[in-house]
């Protein structure tokens, strides 16, 4: 815990590294059994084996208890588990995929380790350290915010006698004693559901931790390429290797976020999905059948929806606006003190800094605000449909 106060507020360590960005999101990954410990014992075997159990069956269970009350709860809480089993599903889809490219990070960090290298002065030093910190906070915010919401919902489950969302537990349900099965199914959910908000914390954090490790170092590079041919005590050997070095740390930073673009575009790519699909039908639970109780725990879980992208999107958005600053800084620098062949260098590098750098969702949409801003457009877009054609008010009338 006191580490955690340390890295939320910067404190302790005087030198910090880009990889301490990722503690906790890798914390978190091997309590949940998606990154395993080494050496590989039957406690941790039984462990994951346990974790990856309960991944597993978190789509069966949501799905099966949503439709196990279609002729026995109102349809205020329907639309509420609906919404909630459509998450569930996405997030063993999400975890497998980084399972399958979890050896990317590890070359990712190497990167970083190379990157953070060329950087020892006080003021570098301190963006780094700046940016551990905001990625800590960001991890977080988003985990603060998702297990609030549970806590709404295990408490409004405990106060009315009833189950938090619901889900299919064919074992324990069958047990005969009414009192012993509740609790057993009570504490069972709760547990469950922890572990896969935790999971999908980590799932819905670490795009947005990684990008904005990647925006620290783009900016440092800005920083640097901006004073190159500045210096008066450097040679123009030295000037020419400083140059060097500047392209080779952008392509280094191109290379870090070709990989974690790939892991990104799966999981986002889900991501947008769910989202949308979830917004739509929280919406509609909003308006139409939820009452003021229903109402404020949809809006939490709707604004936990939207957390589930909008990090991510804002800071593939300032990346995009921190590589448009590169070129300028390239034009800008005193290329005049350099030499020829310096010079035919950097035109060579104002050429390739002037791509980019954007992710995108399967090569069908651009992570950034612009999308993220259409989804939840299409959510109220899609509301506004159905209270136009009275589709909302007519099946409310049905269903009572």
């Amino acid at each position: 815990m006191g580490k955690l106060i340390d890295l939320l507020y910067g404190r302790g360590a005087m030198k910090y590294e880009t990889n301490e960005s990722f503690q906790l999101l890798f914390k978190c990954w091997s309590l949940v059994g998606v990154k395993p410990l080494k050496p590989y014992r039957f406690g941790r075997l039984l462990h994951i084996g346990v974790c990856w159990f309960l991944l597993l069956l978190c789509p069966l269970t949501f799905s099966m208890g949503y439709l196990q009350t279609l002729k026995t709860e109102p349809i205020a809480l329907q639309l509420s588990l609906l919404q909630t089993a459509f998450n569930a599903i996405g997030v063993p889809v999400k975890t497998i995929a980084i399972v399958i490219m979890r050896t990317h990070f590890r070359k990712v960090e190497q990167i970083f380790v190379r990157l953070d290298e060329r950087y020892q002065s006080v003021s570098s030093r301190q963006q780094i350290k700046k940016c551990v910190v905001l990625s800590t906070r960001i991890f977080t915010t988003v985990g603060f915010v998702f297990h609030f919401y549970g806590s709404i919902t295990y408490l409004q489950a405990f106060f009315t006698n009833s189950y938090p969302l619901h889900t299919w537990l064919p074992f324990i349900d069958s047990i005969s004693q009414p009192t012993i099965r509740y609790w057993t199914h009570f504490i069972f959910e709760v547990f469950h559901i922890v572990f896969i908000l935790t999971v999908q914390i980590t799932l819905d954090s670490f795009p947005a931790i990684y990008i904005r490790n990647l925006r620290t170092h783009l900016i440092l590079l800005t920083e640097r390429v901006s004073h190159l041919g500045e210096n008066p005590e450097f040679t123009e050997k030295q000037n020419y290797d400083e140059l060097v070095d500047c392209i080779v740390t952008h392509q280094q930073l191109l290379e870090a976020k070709n990989i974690i673009g790939s892991v990104c575009s799966i999981t986002i790519f889900i991501q947008f999905i769910v989202v949308a699909i979830a917004l739509c039908i929280s919406l509609l639970n909003f308006f139409v059948f939820a009452d003021s109780v229903q109402q404020a725990v949809t809006l939490i879980y709707y604004l936990g929806v939207i957390l589930q992208i909008m990090p991510t999107c804002y800071q593939a958005s300032m990346i995009e606006d921190d590589s448009a600053k590169l070129p300028d800084a390239i034009f800008h620098c005193n290329w005049l003190a350099m030499d020829k062949h310096s010079r035919k260098l950097i035109i060579y590098f104002l050429h390739r800094a002037q791509v980019d750098i954007t992710f995108v969702a399967l090569k069908l949409f651009k992570i950034n605000l612009t999308t993220n801003l259409s989804i939840v457009k299409f959510g109220f877009t899609l509301y506004t449909f159905m209270s136009n054609m009275g589709i909302g008010q007519n099946l409310k009338e049905l269903l009572e």
